[in-house]
């Protein structure tokens, strides 16, 4: 006497394939966009501590960081001498995130290098894709056109 053969058939298989692989892409979808929120939370994070840094600087000089050696300027904030004005005495280190992110800053109102008396920075924002505005002139209207103010 034949027993029956057991096991599962082709389609079966197949089926239980494809809810695997449905489920694994919503959850890698999701995943995705806590990390970009993540991220943006540590930006956030970041430009609070810069800003904190500014103020700091502002207390001791009378002015925000000039950003380049003639005063205005829109630099990367990698930016050399702006790095050397804030780092290490007003904060540790420029934030990583925001300087692979390519962010600006503008320090507005110096004449022949004397300290700002204002500031933009000029920050990506990952969930949407976009850059938004902070500092002492978040709407300003300056190099970087109508701004979005960043909301934190």
């Amino acid at each position: 006497m034949n027993s029956p053969a057991r096991g599962f058939t082709l389609i079966e298989l197949l089926v239980v394939i494809a809810i695997i692989g449905l489920l694994s892409a919503i959850v890698l979808a999701s995943l995705n966009t806590a990390r970009t929120r993540g991220q943006d939370a540590a930006r956030e994070s970041d430009v609070k501590s810069l800003e904190t840094a500014m103020e700091l600087y502002y207390n001791d000089n009378g002015g925000y960081p000039t950003s380049n050696g003639s005063g205005n300027g829109d630099v990367l904030l990698s930016d050399a001498t702006l790095v050397g004005k804030l780092v290490p005495k007003y904060i540790a280190s420029m934030p990583a995130l925001l300087i692979a992110d390519g962010d600006h800053y503008y320090g507005a109102g110096a004449t022949s290098g004397v300290e700002t008396t204002g500031y933009d920075m000029y920050i990506y924002v990952g969930a949407s894709n976009s850059y938004c505005r902070a500092g002492t002139l978040p709407t300003w209207t300056g190099d970087w056109g109508t701004p979005t103010v960043c909301n934190f």
